[in-house]
């Protein structure tokens, strides 16, 4: 687990200095072994990053030459310039600019600001000139061993046999075949060597000491002692502990500080220092997240000297699970990326994963300590030598291979212990240096995968060798594509020199078929693709089938980050405009030194959260929030991969603008991931009724009206009014309340008794209470379990006053046969104190209706047993009564039909028959739409012509047409008072 003391606190007091445009811990990694104790020194570097201009007069017992006034300055950041073209070897003088030093072979040079010059405005001249590449902060890497803390220990003589993991890799077997690599120098660039240790001066050539020029590169931390020691301790010298290599040419190259830590051009100064002195193996156990444009021209460069790189991945694994990926250089498609192993020999969780692991190597080892001694480590800066020295022995056998061959022959002879084929937690397997050196190199270890269907794994970011044999020969990979993106694809031919190279096709296809396709006239070409996230597919093969050219080649996918949805957002005018609510949205950082812009216009005060989140540890995610024409406020106080949260911001109406970015350099290169900016916005409301917290100044409630209000605080409470003529059924409704709030509305009479309370259930945002209330006045109290601002309340109320009963028939056009027929007991309601005037009634109720009016008759008619009427129906006795009084009858199958409405001729011959009336019988039409021969003709003419039944306009009567409860009572009334 890596110590993010140091770095988050150094960072935090940069970041506190009130600048928005500051050098932060561009690149800085940190040592990951334990680290208590903040030091003074990186406090004052924070300081100086934020305010170039301060001067901190005999501080540090160093000072530039051309501080002012000679005063001497704490140490400030640096830049480094890349030349173009004939500038490439580059200048003594820039304007403004103090020359601090220069590497040619990379074509960049060292410089910072003169003093007392505005850093931003220095920076954008500079990039402005055509004669540079770019500016790039110069950053800070540290070490990557093991966090843990581990006991020292001092065996007597041999400690081999606490040597587990060398058996592991197949170390013992391997030394049948070779033990020893003196024809080259092997650099360990880390923070120098105990040059006096009993088990490694032997094995040590000069180096050299770029923290302290002039000094021997003398190990003042201990990291790269116990690196050293499992890359080549002596072996077979009765001393201590053995290496995978028994003697080598060591060159330690001290390019870290005691705490492990240093600026990139140190580190890339190291680099070229190697390659320029002999060495064809570099080992470095440091790392840091985000991707250097110089650190990978550097890069390239030891490649093209034929110089190989094996890096740590990075310890990082289980502290930022799915965040986690393999660290730079380590993620460099020529570098190779060792991650850890378990004693077990299953992948350590706690080394970074990612698609550019090349191999693992076991994770905890006993080597050679500071101070002579020897003790335990753990960590992937433990597992890196290993792969190096593993290297170094085949190289000894092997001295025709190349890098990009010596990388191959590891990965297809390491032991596969993931998931079967590669995985991005072990890469190819566990390192195993037997059969490194008894296995014989094939050329295309990609082969069998002539067809879609046997596509073999093409890794995400490293370079991978392959080859043709001849136009009928296709090579077919797989691509695992996670995001939106770029597919960088680079082809380069590795023919022999001299030999001209024959077109290639090369096919991007989809699971649609093909996207894409372009023929490779040139050795080296890169392709540029627009992609998806699916499982993509490559197909490689000479454009002329007929050719039986062999071409051997090398390809490298890389995935960069595409635009995102709310691009173009560069710029605080550009920004992309969001709705002030609460929301999630997702970005990317696609291209160098992305910024983006986004605002919102809020028409009310209240408060908002903002939160930035990622799936990266190559990003740093940082915000800035500011209100227009205000100071603006930065969020940056966690490190690589962690999320930045705001705190709840008070705000007040106007616009406001959100700026995200990546903080893992002031100009970041585009980052294959993305971030997550949360909005959460609270807008306070005010409360139109206030004051009415008490009774006495309660609001007096309408029918029908929406009250709106809020709960503001812990004590507030909310009053309303209610005066009633009469009795009433109140209905109360309080609705849109937050959902995650518990609201009680509660009722008092004059007296202040309470009369009726009613509460909403968990997650209902609605709460609805019927109350019959006679005449008075009351007051209805609201209040929450907890208060709120951000949203208003509604709440209205709807009283219906009782008549007869009944909350529905006031002002009905039939009330008054209604009331009529209730107090007579003759009608009743249907629940809930409603009568439901305008529902149609049913044959049922209207038999009910008719014997409760009538009583039932002495008619000899015999009682009918209806087929669907069960002595368990409601209606079965007054139905069996109306029909024995001849007041109804059935159907001609049988049947009552109990549920069907009434029609207004089955009212009439119901009543006509109740009252004991004859039919009249119809000379002519009496009706526009009663025919002389309907069945109830006769009774409906007679029952209008008693004022029984009405009319409707045209001298239509309706017959089939169903009758509503309203109709029927008023026809039952009209026929009472008829019968007197």
């Amino acid at each position: 687990m890596t110590n993010r003391g140091i770095q988050d606190n150094q960072r935090r007091s940069s970041k506190q200095a009130g600048c928005s445009y500051q050098l932060k811990r561009t690149g800085r990694v940190r040592v990951t072994r334990p680290c208590f104790v903040l030091s003074m020194l990186a406090l004052l570097l924070a300081w100086t990053a934020a305010s170039p201009n301060l001067l901190l007069p005999g501080v540090l017992g160093f000072a530039y030459a051309d501080s002012q006034q000679g005063v001497q300055s704490a140490k400030l950041p640096t830049w480094l310039v890349k030349w173009q073209g004939a500038e490439a070897g580059g200048r003594d003088e820039l304007p403004f600019t103090v020359m601090l030093g220069s590497q040619p072979e990379a074509g960049v040079s060292i410089v910072r600001p003169a003093p007392g010059v505005d850093k931003d405005k220095w920076l954008t001249t500079l990039a402005a000139m055509p004669e540079v590449e770019y500016v790039h902060p110069n950053g800070t890497v540290e070490l990557l061993s093991s966090p843990s803390p581990a006991s020292a220990a001092v065996p007597n003589d041999p400690a081999y046999d606490q040597q587990r993991y060398l058996k592991q890799i197949g170390a013992d077997k391997a030394w049948k075949l070779a033990r020893e690599q003196i024809d080259f120098k092997i650099a360990l660039i880390d923070t120098g060597v105990d040059l006096s240790h009993p088990d490694l001066k032997d094995n040590l050539v000069e180096g050299t000491n770029l923290v302290t020029k002039g000094k021997p590169p003398a190990d003042d931390n201990g990291h790269g002692t116990l690196v050293a020691g499992v890359l080549a301790a002596v072996g077979n010298n009765a001393k201590g502990t053995t290496g995978v290599l028994w003697k080598a040419k060591l060159m330690p190259v001290k390019a870290l500080d005691s705490k492990g830590q240093g600026e990139e051009d140190r580190l890339g100064e190291a680099i070229l220092y190697a390659v320029n002195n002999g060495a064809k193996i570099i080992v470095l156990s440091v790392g840091l997240y985000r991707h250097s444009p110089y650190m990978s021209d550097i890069v390239d460069y030891a490649e093209s000297k034929g110089v190989l790189l094996v890096a740590a991945s990075g310890n990082d694994g289980q502290l930022l699970g799915s965040r986690a990926a393999v660290k730079y250089p380590a993620a460099y498609p020529t570098v190779v990326a060792v991650a850890g192993v378990t004693a077990s020999g299953s992948p350590e969780k706690r080394s970074n994963p990612g698609p550019e692991v090349d191999i693992a190597a076991p994770w905890q080892v006993y080597t050679t300590a500071l101070g002579g001694g020897y003790k335990r480590e753990e960590g992937t800066s433990m597992a890196a030598p290993q792969v190096a020295a593993a290297a170094a022995l085949l190289w000894a056998a092997s001295p025709e291979l190349k890098p990009y061959q010596i990388r191959e022959q590891l990965r297809q002879s390491a032991k596969d212990i993931g998931a079967k084929g590669r995985d991005d937690w072990s890469g190819y397997g566990l390192l195993q240096v037997d059969e490194l050196l008894a296995a014989k190199l094939t050329v295309d270890g990609f082969e069998p995968n002539d067809t879609r269907r046997a596509a073999a794994q093409l890794p995400l970011g490293k370079m991978r060798p392959a080859r043709l044999t001849g136009g009928t020969d296709a090579d077919w990979y797989k691509l695992n594509l996670k995001q939106d993106g770029i597919l960088h694809l680079r082809f380069k031919g590795t023919q022999q020199e001299g030999a001209a190279m024959p077109p290639v096709r090369i096919t991007l296809y989809d699971d649609n078929g093909q996207v894409e396709e372009a023929d490779v006239r040139i050795s080296d070409r890169t392709m540029e693709w627009q992609v998806r996230p699916e499982t993509a597919y490559i197909e490689v093969r000479l454009a002329d089938s007929a050719k039986k050219t062999i071409l051997p080649y090398q390809l490298t996918a890389q995935l960069k980050p595409a635009a995102d949805a709310y691009e173009k957002n560069d710029k605080p005018y550009e920004a992309f405009t969001l709705s002030p609510v609460t929301q999630t949205l997702t970005g990317t950082f696609h291209q160098k030194g992305d910024r983006d812009w986004y605002s919102l216009t809020l028409t009310k005060a209240g408060t908002i959260r903002v939160s930035a989140d990622t799936d990266t540890a190559r990003i740093d995610p940082a915000f800035m929030v500011q209100r227009a024409g205000e100071r603006e406020a930065l969020y940056d106080e966690n490190g690589d991969g962690e999320a930045e949260h705001s705190g709840t911001i008070a705000v007040k109406p106007g616009k406001y603008y959100i700026r995200v970015h990546n903080a893992a350099a002031a100009e970041a290169s585009p980052v294959t991931g993305t971030y997550t900016l949360k909005l959460e916005v609270e807008t306070r409301f005010e409360d139109p009724n206030e004051p009415n917290d008490q009774y006495y100044s309660s609001t007096v409630l309408q029918p029908k009206i929406v009250y709106k209000g809020v709960i503001d605080t812990s004590e507030d409470q909310d009053w309303y009014q209610l005066r009633l003529d009469g009795s009433h059924i109140v209905t109360l409704s309080l609705d849109e309340f937050p959902n995650n709030r518990e609201m009680k509305i509660e009722g008092y009479d004059k007296r202040q008794k309470l009369v009726f309370t009613a509460k909403s259930e968990p997650g209902k945002r609605s709460v609805v209470t019927n109350q019959l209330l006679q005449p008075g006045t009351y007051y209805v109290k609201l209040t929450a379990d907890r208060p709120f601002a951000d949203s208003l309340y509604k709440f209205t109320m709807n009283a219906d006053k009782l008549v007869a009963g009944f909350r529905d028939i006031e002002g009905h056009w039939a009330e008054t046969a209604i009331v009529s027929l209730s107090r007579k007991s003759v009608v009743g309601g249907l629940g809930e104190y409603r009568f439901s005037p305008d529902r149609s009634i049913t044959r049922a109720e209207a038999a009910a209706v008719i014997v409760r009016a009538f009583g039932a008759g002495n008619s000899n008619v015999p009682v009918s047993d209806f087929t669907d009427i069960r002595k368990d129906h409601w209606a079965y006795s007054v139905i069996r009564q109306a029909s024995g009084s001849g007041y109804v009858s059935g159907m001609p199958d049988g049947r009552f039909e109990p549920s069907r409405p009434v029609t207004r001729a089955e009212v009439a011959v119901m009543l006509g028959r109740a009252l004991g009336s004859k039919p009249v019988r119809p000379v002519a039409e009496p009706f526009s739409d009663l025919a002389s021969d309907h069945w109830a003709a006769g009774m409906l003419v007679r029952m209008h012509a008693d004022g029984v039944i009405g009319g409707y306009p045209g001298l239509a009567v309706k017959p089939d047409g169903t009758a509503s409860r309203a109709e029927f009572a008023t026809m039952v009334y009209r026929a009472l008072a008829k019968r007197g």
